[in-house]
This record gives C-alpha cells, sequence and structure tokens, in this order.
C-alpha cells in the first residue's frame, strides 16, 4: 500500500510542478521581458522539466526492477509448486 501512495504522491507533485511550470511559462509569454531575460528565464523552465523528466524516468526504472524482481519470484513459485527443478 505504501509504494501506492508513494506512487499517488510523486504523480500528484508532477502534476502539480507541470501545472506550475505551465503558468510559468505562459506568464513569461505573456509579459514584456527583454530577450535576454526572456531565454534565461526560458533555461531554467528546461532544467526543471529535464529534473522531472529525470524523475520520470528513475521511477521507470525502479518499477521495472520491481517487477522483474516479482517475475524472478513467481518463476521460482511456480517450479516449486510443479515440482520442476
Amino acid at each position: 500500500m505504501t509504494s501506492s501512495n508513494d506512487n499517488s504522491d510523486f504523480v500528484r507533485d508532477t502534476n502539480r510542478r507541470l501545472r506550475e511550470l505551465s503558468w510559468r511559462i505562459e506568464r513569461l509569454e505573456l509579459s514584456q521581458m527583454p530577450a535576454r531575460s526572456l531565454n534565461e528565464a526560458f533555461d531554467r523552465v528546461y532544467e526543471e522539466i529535464d529534473i522531472l523528466e529525470n524523475k520520470v524516468d528513475n521511477l521507470r526504472d525502479e518499477m521495472r526492477e520491481g517487477f522483474n524482481a516479482l517475475d524472478a519470484k513467481f518463476e521460482l513459485l511456480m517450479k516449486h509448486i510443479t515440482g520442476q527443478q
């Protein structure tokens, strides 16, 4: 259950951060900032997007590892049940 809650919290946090980034992009697009400042602001936004992408990739890797571990345990259990060595 904890894993499900952690995943839900991660998804909620990710969605919140993406909404915040979307709002910041809208605000930047509507502002009349000098081009250099605008570029710097977009660079910061893109850095945060990269951080979120890395977190998603890490979560995906953790899930794959978990599924592989479960698959190995299932195989062992099935060999034990069927009597195969």
